[in-house]
């Protein structure tokens, strides 16, 4: 009989795997909550504004129609003002011809309504930077947390807490060595450094890029 396979150990894998996830976890986090609270802000203003859009629209093509059928309405409304004047219908045709004006003047307010149309579409955009803005400052605040959570956690937690481990565990067992015999030491240098990515690895050149502007 063949003997069994001792299980293999994945917990120190399964960790790994962990803080990977959790970091990948927070990263998305951070921007799920950014953009949903970005998105939720400016629906009121979207809103509004595809209204206006519309609004616009509609405004547009009535007018261009308007004012191609103005000539046309003009003689006509003419026209029937002469005939009520000449049965001595002056009011009537008084009034016919005030409705006619009131129309020649009507594309005059089509245009005054989407300038100010016009006007709120860059007030929208205005008040939309400003929320984006307000947004952004309140985030990177979350973004802080969340960075230096993992700083403390890498750094101080991690790294710092190995080194001092490193050190009560060689003191513990007696492999500490002599002066005289500096490779005796069980913790040597290279244990230190060797801890993190090495030079020009990816991660180093990400951290040298992060912290060179600390310096």
């Amino acid at each position: 009989m063949s003997e069994a396979k001792e299980p293999k150990d994945t917990e120190i894998q399964d960790v790994c795997e962990e803080i990977s996830g959790t970091l990948e976890a927070a990263f998305d986090l951070l921007v799920t909550r950014r953009d949903r609270q970005y998105a939720d802000a400016i629906s009121p203003l979207d809103a509004e504004r595809e209204a206006l859009a519309e609004e616009h629209a509609a405004i547009e093509t009535a007018r261009v129609n308007l004012e191609r059928l103005l000539p046309a309405k003009a003689r006509v409304a003419q026209s029937e003002a002469d005939r009520l004047t000449l049965e001595g219908k002056h009011a009537e045709a008084a009034t016919k011809l005030e409705e006619m004006r009131e129309a020649e003047n009507a594309p005059v307010a089509m245009t005054t309504r989407q300038s100010v149309i016009a006007t709120r579409f860059e007030s929208i955009a205005g008040e939309r930077q400003a929320i984006a803005r307000r947004i952004f400052e309140t985030w990177y605040g979350e973004c802080q947390a969340v960075v230096r959570a993992g700083e403390t956690g890498l750094f101080i937690t991690l790294l710092d807490g190995l080194k001092a481990s490193f050190s009560e565990y060689q003191e513990r067992t007696g492999t500490g060595g002599t002066l005289d015999r500096p490779f005796s030491f069980l913790v040597k240098d290279s244990h230190i450094q060797n801890l993190t990515a090495p030079d020009r690895s990816m991660e180093w050149v990400s951290g040298h890029k992060w912290y060179k502007g600390h310096q």
